[in-house]
């Protein structure tokens, strides 16, 4: 039997249930699979949890049984990060790949697939549109690719970014799922990007050398551009296709300058540029002004991260501001 501890996304659930027939349906209609079996009905429990975002879809399940599942082909990639237990996944009909808190599994788009849940088996599923994934490259290779993005299921992910993606995959899913309950669309579409774009650098596709060549590094005003158009928009989501549209020249050659030029990346100096926005709110607040409520303007949804980040920038909590602030009231 499955625990009864709160599964992960369960503030958006689809099904929890001991009927192999209502799971069937649950499968075919929201998760679009073509094909169900479980060997022993009976013992059979199952939970699915689903949250669909712009670009990419995080879903949960868990099976108390050993539960076979079918797949159609699809027009995104499956993510599939094991958190308890074992599964296999069946490509082409002859390549079988574990899932498990050790291996995380890849489907590419256009793939079918069969994947063998064994009893007491949970995993968080991260669900990425084809057309995404094809912008992202297209915005870090600087021009649209002459061929179809290619991934390789059989090639082990790339660390350190494999590790990077399960971690972003598994914060996205928990601050989803918290109390805070709805993140500021800015900081949704950019953690988004931020998967998209580590999950073309942990799994090995056929751009993957291009990508880890070096990047031509353009001109110091490139950079400032960008850091103009960041300055300008800050409470907008900061793109990888705005700022290579904005600046005209290719994401890999801008980050390439910005370390270069600057020591951090565009994203990081996003980040900034909100924080010094969020002190200066702080230092003109009354006396109903709240933390809580500046951070959501600023684009941040965890209170405990705003803080953390806050301080490292500025030697002081946000509530130390605020108080300061009060006291000249």
């Amino acid at each position: 039997m499955l625990d009864d501890r709160e599964s992960l996304l369960s503030r958006s659930p689809v099904i929890r249930t001991g009927d192999p027939e209502e799971m069937r349906h649950a499968l075919f209609t929201v998760y679009g699979a073509s094909g169900f079996e479980v060997p022993d009905p009976d013992d059979f429990e199952g939970v699915a949890n689903y949250l669909r975002l712009s670009n990419v879809g995080l879903g949960f399940c868990g099976y108390g049984a050993k539960t076979v599942v079918e797949f159609p082909e699809a027009d995104f990639a499956r993510l599939q990060i094991g958190l308890k237990g074992e599964a296999g996944v069946i490509l082409d009909k002859k390549t079988t790949m574990p899932v498990n808190r050790q291996h995380v599994v890849i489907t590419p788009p256009g793939q079918p697939t069969t994947i063998i849940f064994e009893p007491e088996f949970e995993q968080l599923i991260l669900r990425i549109k084809a057309a995404a994934l094809e912008n992202a490259l297209t915005t870090l290779l600087g021009a649209k690719p002459r061929t179809t993005l290619v991934f390789d299921p059989t090639a082990a992910p790339k660390q350190p970014s494999a590790q990077l993606l399960r971690e972003l995959t598994l914060f996205l899913a928990s601050q989803l799922n918290s109390t805070a309950a709805h993140l500021p669309k800015p900081m949704l579409l950019e953690l988004e990007q931020a998967l998209i774009v580590t999950l073309l650098s942990a799994h090995r596709h056929n751009f993957t050398d291009v990508l880890e060549s070096p990047a031509k590094e353009p001109s110091p005003l490139v950079v400032r551009m960008a850091e103009e158009y960041i300055e300008a928009n800050w409470t907008r989501a900061i793109t990888i296709e705005d700022l290579a549209s904005q600046t005209r020249t290719s994401i890999r050659s801008l980050y390439a300058a910005f370390r270069r030029s600057r020591g951090y990346t565009p994203l990081a100096f996003a980040k900034m540029v909100r924080l010094q926005r969020a002190k200066k709110m702080l230092q003109e607040a009354n006396q109903r002004t709240s933390v809580s409520e500046i951070a959501f303007k600023c684009g941040f949804g965890n209170l405990g991260h705003f803080a953390s980040d806050f301080r490292k920038l500025f030697g002081e909590l946000p509530s130390e501001v605020l108080a300061r602030t009060r006291r000249r009231l």
